[in-house]
């Protein structure tokens, strides 16, 4: 039996292991739906199409339908539900997509696409699963499933994550996390990414339970850890300190265990509240390209290692180099690179495959500033990539300012990311006019073109850019004092 959902059946059908609102299910429970989903797509979906996209927030009709495909062997590629038509346009022909899964509320999206069929994600009332049969499936050089991530370039890259960066990823967190099959995840993050799709994986290697919700909700989540309903939780930044903010003054129920803290770093302030309260968290760091958390700090280490990223996990190698790939030592800042069974071998299309991202020796270049200290914990310095990390999202300057200078009236930009007290950064945008163009104007227009979370939540007007002597941009600039030297008057 290849696929690890049915092996979950197999060995433990009574067990509850799904819960959606006011509902549960069994694994054997789980099965019959799946079952009905599953027939249902063998007979919409040809079986030659094995890339099939998927675009619904987190319903208990998207879980369905991610394990109903996997039964069938295809493989997912996950849209972000933030994203707009030219954004969606560009990634399903990338990937060669023909048909979407769509939920029925957002079918209109994609009325004005051309080539693509977009199916409904909803069962239909008589279903006849006598027709199933088993196929082969989570083959673990086989792709599960396709996430867009944004390149230094601004052109959005398909990753392919195989069964076997999912299966190492799984086992990983088990070892870290000490994951069993009494444990309950509570997941509000989206299942289109790496953080929440991670969690469906970690249930069908792990045989943990999951509990789904539509999306975070700060007191729906204190409520479900007060009356004992999870174990472990998936957060952001922003998300804890919602958290810790209604923490009530009883304690979450005996049972819970530990959040798992990714998306960017967290204040000392966040932290000393989390011993305060004695809310243990696990903080982690990891990508699309790595399939979820490769380095995590515990609970017991977060005071003493403040600011640390942590250690690798089971399976992960990781190394601090200089320009020319020769290892550093503790205390000295280079590029953090990496290995293992987590990370991915390549991205969508031959141009695009990692070479530009492995060393010579075959390490991932994470495009990380970091250093190790002598206990081997790491500490991560800024980001060569400059990515932005706004409230868990992945904001990548390069295509913020591709939008911006395609709008009339900008001569020149640099997007980068500001401290934000809600959000832990956001982007903003430093720009040059070359017309009398207003901040709103330049706001609606661009938001035409990338996702509301993208758009520079404020423009600074210039009268120029910081350059280095050789013409090159020069952001780090932007980010001191000396930026007011750059403004317009």
């Amino acid at each position: 039996m290849t696929s690890w959902f049915q092996q979950q059946v197999a060995k433990q059908p009574e067990k509850i292991a799904f819960y959606w609102q006011d509902e549960q299910w069994t694994f054997a429970e789980i099965n019959t739906e799946v079952q009905k989903w599953q027939s249902m797509y063998a007979a919409v979906l040809p079986i030659k199409e094995k890339r099939i996209a998927l675009f619904s927030q987190n319903s208990k009709e998207m879980y369905f339908t991610i394990l109903a495909l996997w039964e069938l062997g295809k493989e997912l590629v996950l849209l972000n539900t933030h994203l707009t038509q030219k954004e969606l346009h560009y990634q399903l022909k990338d990937a060669g997509v023909r048909q979407v899964i769509v939920s029925p509320m957002k079918l209109k999206l994609f009325n004005s696409f051309e080539e693509i069929q977009a199916i409904p994600m909803s069962l239909a009332t008589e279903i006849d699963v006598s027709s199933n049969t088993e196929r082969e499936s989570y083959k673990l050089m086989s792709v599960a499933s396709i996430m867009y991530t944004s390149g230094t370039t601004g052109n959005p890259k398909g990753v392919l994550q195989l069964f076997e960066n999912h299966l190492a990823s799984a086992i990983a967190t088990q070892e870290n996390m000490k994951v069993t099959e009494t444990d309950c995840w509570l997941c509000g993050v989206p299942l289109f990414h790496i953080s929440g799709l991670s969690i469906i994986l970690r249930q069908l290697v792990l045989g943990c339970s999951v509990r789904l919700y539509e999306k975070f909700n700060a007191q729906q989540v204190t409520n479900d850890l007060v009356l004992g309903k999870g174990s472990i939780v998936s957060v952001v930044t922003v998300m804890l300190e919602e958290l810790l903010a209604l923490y009530p003054k009883e304690g979450y129920a005996p049972g819970f265990r530990t959040m798992l803290l990714g998306g960017g770093p967290v204040s000392l302030a966040t932290l000393n509240q989390c011993k305060k309260l004695n809310v243990p968290i696990i903080q982690s760091y990891g990508m699309t390209e790595t399939c979820s958390q490769v380095i995590a700090l515990s609970s017991a280490d977060s005071m003493e290692k403040i600011g640390s990223a942590g250690k690798p996990l089971l399976g992960i190698e990781l190394k601090i180099v200089n320009n020319e790939e020769q290892m550093l030592p503790s205390n000295e800042v280079g590029e953090i690179l990496l290995r293992g069974k987590n990370i991915v071998h390549h991205y969508i299309g031959e141009d695009r495959q990692l070479f530009g991202k492995r060393t010579t020796d075959g390490w991932f270049s994470t495009g990380d500033l970091g250093y190790l200290d002598k206990d081997g914990y790491l500490y991560i310095v800024s980001r060569l990539s400059e990515l932005i990390i706004s409230g868990g999202e992945n904001i990548y300057p390069a295509e913020v300012e591709q939008a911006l200078q395609n709008i009339s009236g900008v001569k020149e930009v640099a997007v980068i990311g500001e401290p934000d007290k809600k959000w832990g950064t956001v982007p903003v945008a430093y720009l040059v006019r070359g017309a009398n163009v207003t901040e709103a104007e330049i706001q609606q227009k661009v938001s035409q073109s990338i996702a509301k979370y993208k758009v520079p939540k404020r423009i600074y007007f210039c009268h120029s850019l910081p350059r280095t002597a050789s013409g090159k941009l020069a952001k780090h600039r932007l980010v001191t004092k000396e930026r007011t030297a750059f403004l317009e008057q």
